[in-house]
């Protein structure tokens, strides 16, 4: 019976994450300090990633995508008191790079991001641990977040990739390309 327990608390520690487990960074690449402007973006098809040089090219290209309903641009755009779903009360501001990233939401499961930078290619790093609960609740819309980072760390010119890369249990990623200009 000793024997029977040991060997389900191992079972039991097998299937969760440790405090230190979270995304590891490309090799070759440095950590890189994004802002997150805001988690409350419009709903969308995930997963996804798009950066630019000008929010408002940004804002145009991410309301332009399916967003996987039949609402029209309008009404994903309009908000609840307060909200600002299409980042549409938020400024461009000279020397940032703004990067938008669509993941689905994670009910059950824990998840931890990084971002690095190497060369010309930025890294958001989604890491999606074990589940460890059930989920309750029904599946929320995936919704895009917007962050920046400053042009100081990044290549002064040329095209830089933007690759969102899962890590964990979950695996794959996607990709897109920004002018630096």
């Amino acid at each position: 019976m000793k024997r029977l327990g040991v060997g389900v608390a191992i079972l039991l520690l097998a299937a969760c994450d440790a405090p230190w487990d979270g995304p590891t960074l490309p090799d070759g690449s440095t950590r890189l300090s994004l802002t997150l402007i805001t988690n409350e973006g419009p709903i969308g098809m995930s997963p996804n990633i798009l950066a630019s040089t000008s929010l408002s090219q940004l804002r145009g290209e991410v309301t332009s995508l399916p967003s996987g309903t039949n609402r029209t641009r309008a009404q994903l755009c309009q908000g609840y008191s307060g909200s600002d779903p299409c980042w549409n009360r938020q400024v461009d501001r000279p020397g940032r790079l703004y990067l938008a990233v669509i993941t689905t939401p994670q009910c059950t499961s824990p998840t931890k991001n990084a971002s690095a930078i190497a060369g010309h290619t930025l890294y958001y790093i989604e890491w999606v641990g074990h589940a460890q609960r059930t989920c309750g609740a029904a599946q929320a819309w995936p919704s895009w977040s917007l962050f920046s980072a400053s042009r100081s760390d990044l290549p002064s010119s040329g095209t830089l990739t933007v690759r969102l890369q899962f890590q964990g249990t979950a695996e794959g990623g996607v990709e897109s390309q920004a002018a630096l200009t």
